[in-house]
Formats: structure tokens, C-alpha cells, sequence
């Protein structure tokens, strides 16, 4: 079974499916191998038309059995040293190495090379597999397939997300909003900078505000379990103004929070918006109507919660042979699912110390331990 996993992997890998570029070929060979086991197939396009969801369904067409679910996208390996072509799968000792080999193309390849298996196993219930696109820039693709999977007549009964968690069992992480934010001013000789409106000094402003927030976010509240087990917000980047004598006529910066679960991300925003319009702007009107503060949001993650169904979460533990399920400070899929109704969790191959990283690998046996999982749960719920 590790040869024919790795082989898949090596398929996937191949196909250079980075977010910016489409997934569409991907889609095709998966659908190319499920069709083989009798797959149902159905597709969720972007509006573009050069991405999609790509949603495979074996057993009865009937409600419950279970999700299993990965994205397709990777993120670029532009600036990084590889020791050899990133896409293209090769071998050292017991590692596979290749871009997407941790993220998170080894659990779609375990999901394909579980299936002649699982279609084999005589299913009262149904396996999906849920492949999505564009997870890499904020999980920006899949909501209409897991809305479509929530509301429609399939009801599953749970969701595996295969992000890598070296195999462990993650019921909570932390949910994210990231956007950015671009203040206007009005230019002129810096000499004279009460006449005009210096977007730069406002920005900072607005930063200051942003670091009181951060601070205050140390005293709770909490979750226990994650690190730091508090919510989290910072400016990552910023650029403004266009010459060291002219009062600055523009300036943007990134922000990004991470909020616990439980936490409302829109109220930590509304409140940032709040002072740039109650306290920031009226100044700024004063001096020139058309400058102002804009807001522009580029994602929101929703954070992943404990599901209500201990029985579920002990025996699934039981299942990987574990004692205990984890909470993870990053992002996934898993929220987006788990908001549409479907109780998720996170189980995948892989260290998420490996992701995004040059040289990119997964252990061999990890990929032999994920299958042989897969046939377990399926046997087991389906």
C-alpha cells in the first residue's frame, strides 16, 4: 500500500497547483480514478471558471456516512532552495519530498488510495470526499461546497479535515479575519503639514490602536489548551507616502486576528472601525471631506469549537489509538464545515512544521498509518 499511495502522491504533486494558478487538471485525473469504483462526482466552479470543489461520493446514495476533506492548492515556492524540482516527487530514505507532499497532498493521496478498499467494504453508509481549492489564501474556496454538503439531504455524520496534525486528533483551533486597511489624506509640502492631511501619522494612529487592543487581548479570555490561549491581532505589513517632503498622501497596511473560539472576530473589528470613524476621521474631515479610512476584508476563518459529541470524540480517539484530542493556534477548513452544520475534526499525515517549507517532505510510514486509518473509520461508521 506505501507504493501505490506514493505513486498517487507523486501524481499530485506533479500537477503545480498553486493558488494563483487553476486546479482544473488535478480535478480531472482524480475524477479519471474514482470513476473506476463507480464515484459519484460533482463539481462546485468559481466564478472564473478555471477553479472548483470537487466532491466524490461512494457507497448509497442515502444520508449519513461521513466527509473527508483536503484541499488541492499549495502555496508557491518562489524565493525558497530546493534541492531538486518541488514538483516532482522524489525519495530520500524514508521521507517523500515535494511540495504539497505535507499540505496537504498526502491526505488526498491516502483518501485515493484507501479507496478500492473502502468501495470493496460493502457501505451502508456513504464516504465523501471533499476536495476544495484556494485554501491557501483563507480558506477562500470551500464554503459553497460545505454549505451545500450542510444544507442538502446527505447529512453526514462528521467531517475529517486532513491537515497535518502528525496523526493526532485536533478538535479545536482558533479562527481568523484578515484584511486590509487604507487611509486617504491630502498631500502637500511638508513644511506646512497642518494644512493638509498626513495618511502615514493617521495610519499610525490606527496601529497604536491596534497594539492597545493586542495587549488587552493578553488578560482573556481563554482557551485552554491553545498557545497562546488568548486571542491575537498585529500589522504585518505597511507601505505609504511617496516622498520624504510631501505630506503622505496614502497609506495601507495588512492586519490579521486570530480569535478563540467563542470569541466574536466582528466585534474585535467593529471596534477598530469604531475609532477610525468616531475618533480618527472627524480630524480628518476637518482639514478635507474626501479623505477618509477604508476597510477592506480579504478573509474570514471561522474558528474551530470542541464538537458536543464526546461519545464520537472518544471513540474515534480510540480508533487512532490515542488518549487525548489537541487545540492548535492556526486556521483550517474545519471551522467553515463545522459552521455548516457538520461536526469536524482535524486528522492528517504530516508535521505542520514541514508545510510551506523548501524541501517539503512526509514520512512514508505516516501515509501507511493515515490508509490504514481511513479503512478503519470507514469500517467503522459506514
Amino acid at each position: 500500500m506505501v507504493a501505490e499511495t506514493a505513486d498517487i502522491l507523486a501524481r499530485l504533486v506533479g500537477f503545480p497547483t498553486i493558488s494563483a494558478a487553476s486546479n482544473l487538471s488535478l480535478l480531472d485525473y482524480v475524477e479519471e480514478e474514482v470513476t473506476r469504483f463507480g464515484a459519484r462526482v460533482r463539481r462546485f466552479p468559481n466564478a472564473e471558471g478555471d477553479k472548483a470543489n470537487l466532491l466524490v461520493s461512494v457507497g448509497p446514495d442515502e444520508p449519513g456516512g461521513i466527509v473527508l476533506s483536503g484541499h488541492t492548492d499549495v502555496v508557491p515556492t518562489d524565493g525558497q532552495i530546493w534541492t531538486g524540482n518541488p514538483f516532482e516527487l522524489r525519495r530520500q530514505n524514508d521521507r517523500l519530498i515535494g511540495r504539497g507532499a505535507t499540505d496537504m497532498k498526502g491526505f488526498l493521496a491516502c483518501c485515493l488510495a484507501a479507496l478500492p478498499t473502502i468501495s470493496a467494504q460493502g457501505l451502508r453508509r456513504p464516504v465523501h470526499f471533499a476536495f476544495s481549492y484556494d485554501e491557501e489564501v483563507g480558506c477562500t474556496g470551500v464554503g459553497p461546497m460545505a454549505e451545500w454538503i450542510g444544507s442538502s439531504a446527505l447529512a453526514p455524520k462528521f467531517a475529517v479535515i486532513g491537515e497535518p496534525s502528525s496523526m493526532e486528533f485536533v478538535s479545536a483551533h482558533k479562527g481568523g479575519l484578515i484584511g486590509w486597511a487604507t487611509v486617504k489624506g491630502k498631500p502637500g509640502h511638508s513644511s506646512q503639514p497642518d494644512r493638509y492631511v498626513n495618511a502615514v501619522m493617521v495610519a499610525s494612529q490606527l496601529v497604536a490602536f491596534i497594539e492597545t487592543l493586542r495587549v488587552g487581548m493578553r488578560d482573556g479570555p481563554f482557551f485552554e489548551g491553545l498557545d497562546p490561549p488568548y486571542s491575537t491581532i498585529q500589522v504585518n505589513q505597511i507601505a505609504g507616502g511617496s516622498h520624504g517632503n510631501i505630506v503622505a498622501e496614502t497609506c495601507r497596511f495588512f492586519w490579521e486576528m486570530r480569535i478563540i473560539p467563542g470569541q466574536s472576530p466582528d466585534a474585535v473589528f467593529d471596534t477598530i472601525k469604531r475609532y477610525a470613524h468616531d475618533v480618527l476621521e472627524p480630524a480628518m474631515h476637518r482639514v478635507d471631506p474626501g479623505t477618509g479610512i477604508m476597510f477592506e476584508v480579504q478573509a474570514s476563518i471561522p474558528a474551530l469549537a470542541p464538537n458536543d459529541d464526546t461519545d464520537l470524540e472518544r471513540d474515534i480517539l480510540a480508533l487512532l489509538g490515542k488518549s487525548q484530542t489537541l487545540r492548535v493556534p492556526y486556521g483550517s477548513e474545519a471551522g467553515i464545515f463545522q459552521q455548516a452544520g457538520i461536526p469536524s475534526m482535524i486528522i492528517g499525515p504530516g508535521d505542520i512544521a514541514d508545510a510551506h517549507q523548501p524541501d517539503e517532505s512526509i514520512g512514508v510510514l505516516e501515509l501507511s498509518d493515515c490508509v490504514e486509518f481511513l479503512t478503519r473509520l470507514t469500517r467503522t461508521y459506514c
